[in-house]
C-alpha cells in the first residue's frame, strides 16, 4: 500500500514539474517565451536567380547549381521563384573554381576508386527595392564523392556536388537569430 502511494506521489510531481512552462527569460509569460516563426527573411516573398556564371574549365556546372538553388528555395522557403521583373531580390553568383581529387586509388592500377568533386562560388544576395546587400559570401566551397570504380562519372560527382552546394546556400539564406 505505501509503495503505491510513494509511485503516486512521485508521478504527480514529476507531472507537476514538467508543466512549468518554456521561456527563455524564466517569466513564464507566454508573450515573451519561446515562438514559433520562420527561419526565413519575413520581408521577403520572391527572389530571381539568374544562371550563375562560371570562370572555371569545367562548363555545365553553372546550370546544375542554378537549378538545385531555385529547386532547394522552392522546396525549403516561402519564398518564389520569378523573374527579375517581379522580384523583391535576387540570387546572383560566379563558380570561380572547380577541382577533382583523387580520394584512394587502386594498388595494382593506380586506377582512382574514390575522388571529391569540389566547386567554390561567391554569391551576393539584394534587395531590389532598396539596393540593400542581404548577404555575400566569397569562396563559398562544397564537396562530394564520388566511385569511378562502382560505374560513377565526374557527372554523378558535378550533380551531388551541385545538390549540396544549392542546400548549402540557401541554408545560408536564414534570417539571423
Amino acid at each position: 500500500m505505501t509503495r503505491s502511494l510513494v509511485t503516486i506521489a512521485l508521478s504527480a510531481l514529476v507531472l507537476i514539474g514538467g508543466c512549468a512552462g518554456y521561456s527563455h527569460n524564466g517569466t513564464g509569460s507566454a508573450e515573451q517565451g519561446y515562438q514559433w516563426t520562420s527561419l526565413y527573411r519575413q520581408d521577403v516573398h520572391t527572389i530571381a536567380v539568374p544562371i550563375f556564371t562560371n570562370t572555371s574549365y569545367y562548363r555545365g556546372d553553372e546550370f546544375n547549381l542554378t537549378k538545385a538553388i531555385v529547386t532547394q528555395i522552392e522546396q525549403r522557403t516561402p519564398y518564389k521563384v520569378v523573374d527579375r521583373d517581379h522580384a523583391d531580390t535576387i540570387l546572383e553568383g560566379q563558380i570561380t573554381r572547380v577541382r577533382r581529387n583523387t580520394i584512394s586509388s587502386d594498388r595494382n592500377s593506380a586506377l582512382p576508386q574514390e575522388q571529391l568533386y569540389a566547386i567554390e562560388v561567391s554569391f551576393i544576395w539584394k534587395d531590389l527595392r532598396s539596393g540593400r546587400v542581404l548577404m555575400e559570401r566569397r569562396g563559398f566551397e562544397q564537396q562530394a564523392p564520388y566511385y569511378p570504380t562502382l560505374g560513377e562519372g565526374q557527372q554523378t560527382g558535378a550533380m551531388n556536388t551541385a545538390e549540396q552546394l544549392g542546400l548549402a546556400i540557401v541554408q545560408e539564406m536564414q534570417a539571423d537569430w
